[in-house]
Protein backbone atom coordinates (compact mmCIF):
# COMPACT_ATOMS: atom_id res chain seq x y z
CA UNK A 1 0.00 0.00 0.00
CA UNK A 2 1.01 3.39 -0.64
CA UNK A 3 2.44 6.16 2.08
CA UNK A 4 -0.38 8.40 0.90
CA UNK A 5 -3.02 5.93 0.49
CA UNK A 6 -3.11 4.99 4.40
CA UNK A 7 -6.04 5.66 6.75
CA UNK A 8 -5.79 8.05 8.65
CA UNK A 9 -7.69 6.94 11.82
CA UNK A 10 -4.83 4.16 12.49
CA UNK A 11 -2.61 5.78 15.66
CA UNK A 12 0.25 3.58 14.58
CA UNK A 13 0.69 5.78 11.18
CA UNK A 14 0.79 9.11 13.77
CA UNK A 15 3.86 10.36 15.30
CA UNK A 16 4.46 11.00 18.77
CA UNK A 17 3.62 14.14 18.37
CA UNK A 18 0.18 13.87 17.12
CA UNK A 19 -0.82 11.08 19.03
CA UNK A 20 0.05 13.39 22.35
CA UNK A 21 -2.32 16.29 20.96
CA UNK A 22 -6.16 16.10 22.96
CA UNK A 23 -8.56 13.97 21.13
CA UNK A 24 -9.95 17.39 19.91
CA UNK A 25 -6.55 18.35 17.99
CA UNK A 26 -5.65 15.24 17.12
CA UNK A 27 -9.17 14.79 15.46
CA UNK A 28 -8.43 18.26 13.30
CA UNK A 29 -4.66 16.95 12.88
CA UNK A 30 -5.83 14.19 10.83
CA UNK A 31 -8.45 15.93 9.47
CA UNK A 32 -6.19 18.33 7.51
CA UNK A 33 -4.02 15.40 6.32
CA UNK A 34 -6.83 14.20 4.33
CA UNK A 35 -6.94 14.63 0.41
CA UNK A 36 -9.34 13.58 -2.58
CA UNK A 37 -12.30 14.32 -0.62
CA UNK A 38 -11.50 12.61 2.29
CA UNK A 39 -10.44 8.97 0.33
CA UNK A 40 -6.92 9.36 0.90
CA UNK A 41 -4.65 10.33 3.49
CA UNK A 42 -1.00 12.08 3.72
CA UNK A 43 1.60 10.49 5.81
CA UNK A 44 2.21 12.29 9.43
CA UNK A 45 5.55 14.34 8.16
CA UNK A 46 6.43 13.90 11.99
CA UNK A 47 6.26 10.10 11.57
CA UNK A 48 8.60 9.67 7.99
CA UNK A 49 11.93 8.94 8.89
CA UNK A 50 13.57 7.31 5.88
CA UNK A 51 13.83 9.03 2.49
CA UNK A 52 14.19 12.85 3.00
CA UNK A 53 16.01 15.03 0.82
CA UNK A 54 18.08 17.98 1.50
CA UNK A 55 18.20 19.04 -2.52
CA UNK A 56 15.57 22.10 -3.12
CA UNK A 57 15.86 20.78 -6.66
CA UNK A 58 13.09 18.48 -6.20
CA UNK A 59 10.59 21.65 -5.06
CA UNK A 60 7.75 22.63 -6.47
CA UNK A 61 7.46 26.20 -7.87
CA UNK A 62 6.62 28.03 -4.74
CA UNK A 63 5.91 31.78 -5.41
CA UNK A 64 4.59 35.20 -3.62
CA UNK A 65 1.43 34.55 -4.61
CA UNK A 66 1.20 30.61 -2.74
CA UNK A 67 2.18 31.74 0.19
CA UNK A 68 -0.18 35.03 0.01
CA UNK A 69 -3.25 32.99 -1.18
CA UNK A 70 -2.38 30.67 1.93
CA UNK A 71 -1.36 32.94 4.44
CA UNK A 72 -4.83 35.19 3.32
CA UNK A 73 -6.83 32.55 2.52
CA UNK A 74 -6.27 30.75 6.10
CA UNK A 75 -7.65 32.27 9.38
CA UNK A 76 -4.70 33.74 10.57
CA UNK A 77 -3.21 36.88 11.71
CA UNK A 78 -1.81 37.45 8.56
CA UNK A 79 -3.64 40.08 6.65
CA UNK A 80 -3.60 41.91 3.07
CA UNK A 81 -1.51 44.73 4.37
CA UNK A 82 1.16 42.55 6.37
CA UNK A 83 1.53 40.92 3.13
CA UNK A 84 1.59 43.80 1.19
CA UNK A 85 4.96 44.77 3.89
CA UNK A 86 5.82 41.17 4.20
CA UNK A 87 9.21 42.26 4.65
CA UNK A 88 8.77 43.44 8.19
CA UNK A 89 6.75 40.28 8.86
CA UNK A 90 8.24 38.53 11.50
CA UNK A 91 7.98 34.99 9.56
CA UNK A 92 10.28 36.82 6.99
CA UNK A 93 12.41 38.28 10.01
CA UNK A 94 12.95 34.58 10.66
CA UNK A 95 14.61 33.44 7.41
CA UNK A 96 17.06 36.82 7.17
CA UNK A 97 18.10 36.37 10.54
CA UNK A 98 18.98 32.60 10.29
CA UNK A 99 16.39 31.40 12.80
CA UNK A 100 14.80 29.05 9.79
CA UNK A 101 17.15 25.77 9.83
CA UNK A 102 17.92 23.52 6.76
CA UNK A 103 14.54 22.34 4.74
CA UNK A 104 14.22 19.09 3.65
CA UNK A 105 11.38 17.21 1.82
CA UNK A 106 10.15 14.26 1.21
CA UNK A 107 8.25 12.62 -2.32
CA UNK A 108 6.20 10.49 -0.27
CA UNK A 109 5.14 8.47 -3.35
CA UNK A 110 4.95 9.00 -7.48
CA UNK A 111 1.25 8.77 -6.93
CA UNK A 112 1.36 11.10 -4.50
CA UNK A 113 0.31 14.67 -5.51
CA UNK A 114 2.00 16.48 -3.11
CA UNK A 115 5.06 16.36 -1.38
CA UNK A 116 6.26 17.63 2.37
CA UNK A 117 8.75 19.96 3.45
CA UNK A 118 9.80 20.77 7.43
CA UNK A 119 12.39 22.59 9.55
CA UNK A 120 13.13 23.53 12.67
CA UNK A 121 12.85 27.49 13.43
CA UNK A 122 14.45 28.22 16.35
CA UNK A 123 12.40 30.78 18.18
CA UNK A 124 13.85 34.57 18.52
CA UNK A 125 13.20 35.39 21.91
CA UNK A 126 14.72 32.22 23.31
CA UNK A 127 17.08 31.01 21.72
CA UNK A 128 17.87 27.99 23.89
CA UNK A 129 14.14 26.95 23.93
CA UNK A 130 13.22 23.98 21.50
CA UNK A 131 12.73 25.01 18.11
CA UNK A 132 9.87 25.08 16.71
CA UNK A 133 9.20 22.19 13.98
CA UNK A 134 6.62 23.53 10.85
CA UNK A 135 5.41 21.21 7.98
CA UNK A 136 3.99 22.00 5.02
CA UNK A 137 2.53 20.01 1.69
CA UNK A 138 2.61 20.97 -1.41
CA UNK A 139 1.25 20.34 -4.53
CA UNK A 140 4.15 18.76 -7.09
CA UNK A 141 2.38 20.21 -9.92
CA UNK A 142 1.92 23.54 -8.98
CA UNK A 143 3.68 24.51 -5.50
CA UNK A 144 0.40 25.69 -4.12
CA UNK A 145 -0.07 25.03 -0.52
CA UNK A 146 -2.26 22.37 0.62
CA UNK A 147 -2.01 22.42 4.33
CA UNK A 148 0.32 23.04 7.76
CA UNK A 149 1.42 22.66 10.76
CA UNK A 150 3.70 23.59 13.30
CA UNK A 151 4.41 22.35 17.02
CA UNK A 152 4.29 25.89 18.35
CA UNK A 153 1.02 27.04 20.06
CA UNK A 154 -0.34 28.59 17.45
CA UNK A 155 0.27 25.59 15.05
CA UNK A 156 -2.99 23.63 15.39
CA UNK A 157 -4.62 26.50 13.65
CA UNK A 158 -2.11 25.54 10.34
CA UNK A 159 -1.11 28.99 10.00
CA UNK A 160 1.73 30.62 12.44
CA UNK A 161 4.61 32.36 11.31
CA UNK A 162 6.87 29.48 11.84
CA UNK A 163 4.49 27.88 8.40
CA UNK A 164 4.79 31.68 6.99
CA UNK A 165 9.17 31.61 7.74
CA UNK A 166 9.09 27.81 6.21
CA UNK A 167 7.32 29.00 3.43
CA UNK A 168 9.16 31.96 2.45
CA UNK A 169 12.64 30.73 2.51
CA UNK A 170 11.35 27.85 0.29
CA UNK A 171 10.35 30.43 -2.06
CA UNK A 172 13.26 32.17 -1.71
CA UNK A 173 15.17 28.77 -2.66
CA UNK A 174 13.25 27.98 -5.45
CA UNK A 175 13.87 31.58 -6.89
CA UNK A 176 17.83 31.05 -6.84
CA UNK A 177 18.04 27.95 -8.23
Amino acid sequence: MALSMKKSTDNDILSTYANSLSEEAKRRYTVKLLYNRGTCSLPDPYHLTENWSRSPDTWPDLTFGDIYLYLIDTPSLFTKESMKAYKSLDAYKYVLSGHVQEVISHQIDENCPYMTLKTKVTPSQRARDKPHEPWVYLEKASGSVYCAHCTCMAGLGEVCSHVAALLFKVEMAVKMA
